[in-house]
Order: C-alpha cells, then sequence, then structure tokens
C-alpha cells in the first residue's frame, strides 16, 4: 500500500494545478503543422513567458492568479504546448528539443521580442532550462517554480529501492487512467532523459537573474524531502545572482497556493533584468 500510495504522489508531481479561473479568447498561432494558443497582457519588457506543468489542469489557464499580477509590471506571454486544449497536437513527437523549438518559433511568429524572463512550474521548468540552453542570448531572467529535474525519477526509485523506470511508468499509467493523451505523449517523449538522468543537449544554462522556488512541505519522508531540496540546489548553482526560496506553507501547486510569492519572484527577476538592461549593478 505504501508503493502505491507513493506512486499518486510522484504521478502528482507532475502536474501544476491551477484553480479554475476564466481565460480571456486566445489567439491562434500557426507553428508548422500545428497551431498554438496564446494569451498576452501587460505592457513593457522583458516580457515573461509562462511554461506550465503537465497534466490536463495545466496550459493555457495555469498560473492566471500570477499572470494577472505580474502584467501589471511587465507584459505577459501564456500559451497551450501541443494538445493541450485549445492548441492543436503536432504529428512530431514531443522530445524535449522539439517542444523547446515550438516555443521559440511561437514567440517569434507572434512577435514577441527577446530577451525573455522565463517562468516554468514543475514539468516546465525542464522546458524552460532547455530554451535558456539552447537560446541563451535571448535569456534575460528565469524563475523556475518547484521544477521537475531530469535525474528526480532516478533518484525517487533509488531511494524506494525500486528497479530505474518503476515511477516513471506509474506516472504514465495515472496519465492513461484520466486519458490525458498530451500527458503521456510529454512523458514518453523525454523518455531517454528520464531513463539517463541527462537532458541530453550541450551548452549551460546562462548566468541570468535567477529564482529557484523549492516546496518542502512535510508531506514525503524526510529523505524525499532532503533529496529534492538537493536537486533544486543544484539548478541554483548556475546563477551568480539571485535566490533559492523554499516554502514549507504549500505542497507542489505554489502558483495555485501562493502565488504572492510567485509574483515577488517573478519582479525580482524582471526588475534585476531591467537593470542588467540598463547597465547598473544588481543590488
Amino acid at each position: 500500500m505504501l508503493l502505491l500510495r507513493f506512486h499518486v504522489l510522484v504521478a502528482s508531481a507532475v502536474l501544476l494545478l491551477s484553480a479554475s479561473c476564466r481565460v480571456q479568447q486566445p489567439e491562434m498561432i500557426d507553428v508548422g503543422d500545428h497551431k498554438l494558443a496564446i494569451v498576452r497582457s501587460g505592457k513593457g519588457g522583458p516580457t515573461v513567458v509562462f511554461e506550465s506543468g503537465g497534466g490536463s489542469n495545466s496550459g493555457i489557464g495555469s498560473g492566471q492568479k500570477v499572470r494577472a499580477q505580474v502584467s501589471k509590471f511587465t507584459s505577459t506571454l501564456a500559451y497551450a504546448r501541443s494538445g493541450r486544449i485549445p492548441s492543436t497536437s503536432s504529428s512530431v513527437p514531443r522530445t524535449l528539443t522539439s517542444v523547446v523549438q515550438d516555443l521559440h518559433r511561437l514567440l517569434g511568429r507572434a512577435g514577441i521580442q527577446p530577451p525573455y524572463v522565463l517562468v516554468g512550474g514543475s514539468l516546465g521548468g525542464l522546458y524552460v532550462r532547455a530554451f535558456a540552453m539552447m537560446h541563451p542570448k535571448e535569456i534575460a531572467g528565469l524563475v523556475l517554480v518547484d521544477g521537475t529535474h531530469e535525474r528526480q525519477w532516478l533518484e525517487w526509485d533509488r531511494l524506494q529501492g525500486l528497479s530505474p523506470g518503476k515511477n516513471v511508468a506509474a506516472a504514465i499509467d495515472a496519465f492513461k487512467a484520466k486519458k490525458d493523451d498530451a500527458g503521456i505523449q510529454e512523458m514518453e517523449g523525454l523518455a531517454e532523459i528520464w531513463a539517463t538522468g541527462k537532458l541530453g543537449i550541450s551548452g549551460e544554462l546562462p548566468d541570468v537573474p535567477m529564482i529557484v522556488i523549492t516546496s518542502m512541505r512535510p508531506d514525503r519522508p524526510p529523505a524525499f524531502l532532503k533529496n529534492w531540496r538537493g536537486l533544486h540546489d543544484e539548478l541554483f548553482s548556475a546563477t551568480t545572482h539571485g535566490m533559492h526560496v523554499v516554502t514549507s506553507k504549500n505542497g507542489h501547486n505554489i502558483m495555485g497556493e501562493e502565488p504572492a510569492l510567485v509574483v515577488d519572484a517573478i519582479r525580482w527577476v524582471v526588475e534585476a533584468a531591467r537593470l542588467n538592461q540598463s547597465g547598473k549593478k544588481i543590488p
């Protein structure tokens, strides 16, 4: 029973759920063999681009409470990845690079000028890091909200004494039970990453203003919390000007449960990016 309960937990770890709320009418942008839905608001730069987590409740509506506040001090853009309603599906497998290529093409065709501040929640954290590594000159800052780490599934298998791949398989089964085809495609498209614990792309994260936010709510065994903190410490080490913010108030859905924390993090990164662009020293 312990194993089953944990499988439910780790399956939900790829989801970044948001409270249901009214979302403005999206624009549809042609990016090749499919169209991606976007919503944008606010004025000024740099534009904050939101990359949501996985799961049927993520996508264009994810993080709406956060975006409503961020749009008061800069431009924002959120989108639904391929297969996430109302975006249409791509015939190309949902690998890390194909998702990044989709977003890069989308931003160009939507007329959104770099540099960007990328905000990635949960699985979205993996995608924005890959984007930043592939297009480092287009990045003004990063905010990772309880972001996925490429080694997390291997680490969770190890901590449970399971053979590698058991927890990934459980997560995919959870998506199948929900009939979430997009979730299945994304998890399967990242299969090599889950198996090796490596992103499989060259380059490093640009040294830009970055905040890593980590949930340490004691709803998991201490060994898992320590491991999760360690993986996020590793991500944070990529910047020389940023913060690692730890919260025990909420679980994985920090965007929905503690939006003010995320808004403050984005504001700090945006202001630091503006100082960078003006040639002033970041405090």
